[in-house]
């Protein structure tokens, strides 16, 4: 849907423009005013009218209703091509190019500081004339990775979901959605949107493992066209798409293209531990069976973080997530695929030499319930297990797949959301498959 005008060429030259011309443009410099000096013209231009009275650069076209933002600062000494010109120039295309006709496009300054100028955004809006905001989107990282929605919290339910998944091609993963709903970070120019209540998220695109190695350094210096395209299409499309009619933010989940209700979320964790009800006459065996799981883990853990803190060479994600997150580095990157494989070895190992009497789906379902405290969306996967350890214990394993691989772990730590130190935690905390431990059958 990339409109036929579309010009990569512009896009470049005003990356270029951005990243060389200005180079870094640290909040309330020079540069950043050359930058939204820069913007005006552009969007000028364009056809676009700049509403008045703003320190950041806001043009709307008709009744406005959607805004998309990018801001045009970067850190000090970088020049910021992923953080943050490859979404400057793509919305500045998007000005030149799209048909929409009820539209705004915002460019905060002083992001880098504190998401000033989207909070002096947020905070006038309603004096602005323009009308009630439908949705808000902030791009970030724009130029290397596929567009995925980050940080869609509690308000994004089935309908909202539906809407995202029927009209654009972003990316949902379901663990980025559980976090952004359990534990929203809104640490992008969305959030001053998110705290009046307004439905909105942070678009980046994801690069390899998740994150992006040149964040906040000197080497940001460079984007993708393929990438800054393929997020050109997907604003596009949310530029276009139809009314976005609010729900009533039900704890909805999308699985590969298909969008599951809110309801179905509350019937499977109804389930799992409705399916551990048959085993209380055997609690006693059941928890003995537990503190069989919580030894083989507990173990498995020690073996875990102690090879998390073995000494693997420093990376350079490890050097960036020091410097623009404060996450120590202590050969954590390298380390995460050897600590996690130490782990599961030791726990299946340890998992045929204790075998359980008890019933294979009671502490799973006493565990759904404990993760039921941190939200729906986080009871789910336990639920899940619940259900499935009745046909084979392994299968209780999900939860665990589903946080304990390299990829993750390297993202989650890197985006200082969990230390190293912390994985054995995760991992007892994930693997409810506990039930019965005999990996020869089990007693029903």
């Amino acid at each position: 849907m990339i409109p036929l005008a579309f010009d990569m060429d512009r896009v470049l030259a005003d990356v270029h423009w951005l990243v060389e011309d200005l180079g870094p443009r640290a909040p309330r410099s020079a540069e950043e005013a050359a930058a939204v000096k820069g913007v005006i013209e552009r969007l000028k231009q364009a056809g676009w009218t700049i509403t008045p009275g703003l320190k950041s650069p806001l043009a709307c076209r008709g009744k406005g209703g959607r805004l998309f933002l990018a801001h045009v600062d970067s850190v000090p000494g970088s020049p910021g091509a992923l953080d943050n010109a490859g979404a400057v120039a793509v919305l500045l295309e998007l000005a030149r190019t799209t048909t929409a006709r009820d539209l705004c496009l915002g460019f905060p300054v002083q992001e880098e500081a504190g998401l000033i100028g989207s909070q002096e955004l947020a905070a006038a809006w309603d004096d602005l004339g323009l009308g009630p905001l439908e949705l808000v989107v902030a791009a970030e990282f724009v130029g290397d990775g596929s567009p995925t929605a980050m940080d869609l919290w509690s308000k994004w339910g089935h309908k909202e979901l539906t809407w995202m998944s029927t009209h654009t091609d972003i990316e949902m993963p379901f663990r980025h959605h559980l976090v952004g709903r359990t534990m929203p970070v809104w640490r992008s120019d969305h959030a001053p949107f998110a705290a009046k209540n307004i439905l909105s998220f942070n678009l980046l695109n994801r690069g390899e493992y998740g994150v992006h190695t040149r964040y906040h350094q000197a080497s940001d210096d460079t984007v993708d066209p393929a990438a800054l395209r393929e997020t050109a299409h997907v604003f596009e499309q949310m530029a276009l798409a139809p009314t976005l009619h609010r729900g009533d933010g039900d704890p909805a989940f999308k699985i590969g293209p298909w969008v599951f209700p809110g309801s179905l979320t509350w019937i499977t964790i109804f389930l799992g531990i409705a399916s551990g009800v048959p085993g209380l006459p055997r609690w006693k065996q059941s928890l003995a069976d537990f503190f069989r799981f919580a030894l083989a883990t507990t173990v498995a853990g020690l073996v875990m973080g102690l090879v998390s803190v073995a000494g693997f060479p420093i990376a350079e994600a490890e050097q960036t997530a020091q410097h623009a997150l404060g996450v120590a580095p202590s050969g954590w990157w390298a380390a995460a695929p050897w600590s996690i494989g130490a782990g599961w070895i030791t726990w299946l190992f340890m998992w045929r030499k204790l075998p359980g009497e008890g019933h294979p789906a009671l502490p799973a379902a006493l565990l759904t319930g404990v993760a039921l405290c941190l939200g729906p969306l986080f009871a789910l996967p336990f639920a899940m297990a619940a259900v499935a350890v009745r046909i084979h214990p392994l299968l209780g394993l999900g939860p665990a797949i589903l946080w304990i691989q390299p990829s993750v772990l390297r993202e989650i730590t890197f985006h200082g959301l969990a230390a190293p130190w912390m994985w054995p935690i995760l991992l007892i905390m994930t693997w409810p498959a506990f039930g019965r431990i005999r990996p020869h059958g089990i007693h029903r």
